[in-house]
């Protein structure tokens, strides 16, 4: 069946809506998030209000802080102050689905997109008694990560959260088409399911002073990844840096990681004096790191954020990647980067030595990246696509849009 014409709703609110975001971290906790499944709302939110929507970030991240004018932030109140993370957020869903009821009663929004788990269930709970479109964020999807079978696999609980969550919003946004795809193999319906990627800042200013970073004549190859579990694969281009000549190689976790484990290995292969390994890095640090880089790695066989891949991009510096998860859409193969079957470390090897051998490509994928990132990526480009998915949930949402509170009072 067709979706009702929303040319008219469009033109008669002048591109304004009343969004409210429901999630969190918001700020400094999420400004760089490799693979950790969270989403930078803050910046998203900024974006939106740029763009002359009301937005509202509802959050119970007591840290949390907008980080340029627009969007309002609301905490929401728990019974108990010392919630540190979402996945602490379980026991207090009917408290935050409580204080979104009482919020909505006075200013009701004209859709809610929610990001993650415990914020997505307050949501719809409060949905359910003042009734509006919900757009539930599934970031890292738990499906494909059990389906890759990737790191500690997630419970049937969680599972079967993700699948309730995806069948009662009115539209779903995944950050990666391999998570799209596996939600249509969940059973949800593909007009529902939108790709909506995170988005990228490109300082166009002078690059920060990165002397004392590269102190020889070798070229840098950088790899990053959330941990140095053997599942993010820095052991992986660690193994292979004997293969790659003389380059030095900088590995990167920004979870404060212990890298006891893999300096042994870079001792055990003879190449310690080539490796430098930096736990813990933030984004600034990272950022510096890639505008050094003559390649950067990311050997995940699975990063539905890509977070790594954009910024990479976005300092001009060539991607080698796995052709999965959210690389496989941004990486153009062969023009911005390399990109080669998850878990075949030869192949990894092959493009990593094909991209440090020749100085003319590496430039011209460092410009076509940084190109993609700006053109393709930018946070007001995402934003006009949240945009185009808040107004077709409201289509789909019809007739409930705007009706009076159900229940409450």
């Amino acid at each position: 069946m067709a979706l009702p014409d929303t040319s008219g709703w469009w033109l008669s609110m002048g591109g304004n809506m009343k969004i409210a975001v429901v999630g969190g971290p918001v700020g400094a906790r999420a400004s760089y998030s490799v693979g950790s499944g969270r989403y930078d709302i803050a910046r998203l939110s900024t974006a939106l209000a740029g763009r002359g929507n009301d937005v509202r970030i509802y959050t119970a991240d007591g840290a949390g802080e907008v980080r340029s004018a627009g969007p309002t932030l609301t905490r929401i109140p728990l019974s108990r102050g010392d919630v540190d993370s979402t996945d602490s957020l379980m026991p207090f869903i009917g408290e935050m689905a409580r204080h979104l009821v009482d919020a909505w009663s006075r200013d009701q929004p004209d859709v809610v997109h929610c990001h993650g788990v415990s914020y997505g269930m307050a949501a719809q709970l409060a949905a359910n008694r003042w009734p509006v479109p919900t757009v539930q964020a599934l970031h890292g999807l738990g499906a494909t990560a059990r389906r890759r079978r990737l790191g500690r696999a997630p419970t049937d609980a969680a599972l079967k959260l993700e699948k309730l969550l995806a069948r009662n919003a009115s539209a779903l946004t995944a950050d990666c088409t391999e998570d799209l795809d596996e939600l249509m193999r969940m059973g949800c319906g593909r007009t529902k399911l939108s790709v909506l990627p995170p988005g990228v800042d490109i300082d166009d200013t002078a690059a920060a002073d990165t002397s004392g970073l590269h102190t020889s004549e070798s070229l840098r190859v950088v790899a990053v990844a959330r941990d140095f579990s053997p599942a993010q694969g820095l052991s992986c281009v660690l193994r292979l840096l004997p293969s790659l000549r003389s380059a030095e190689l900088t590995l990167v976790s920004t979870d404060d990681d212990d890298p006891t484990e893999i300096l042994s290995l870079a001792s055990e292969f003879g190449v310690a004096d080539r490796v430098r390994v930096l736990a813990g890095a933030g984004d600034v640090q990272v950022a510096s790191l890639f505008r050094s880089a003559d390649v950067v790695v990311c050997p995940s066989a699975y990063e539905p954020s890509g977070r790594t891949v954009l910024e990479a991009m976005a300092a001009g510096a060539p991607v080698v990647a796995c052709a999965s998860g959210a690389a496989g859409d941004m990486v153009i193969a062969d023009v911005t980067g390399l990109l080669v079957p998850p878990n075949n470390r030869e192949a990894l090897g092959r493009a990593l030595r094909h991209v440090l051998s020749q100085s003319v490509l590496r430039q011209g994928m460092g410009l076509a990246g940084r190109s993609r990132a700006r053109s393709r990526y930018s946070w007001d480009r995402v934003a006009t696509e949240a945009e185009f998915i808040y107004s077709t949930a409201l289509a789909r949402h019809g007739s409930k849009h705007r009706l009076p509170p159900v229940g409450v009072g």
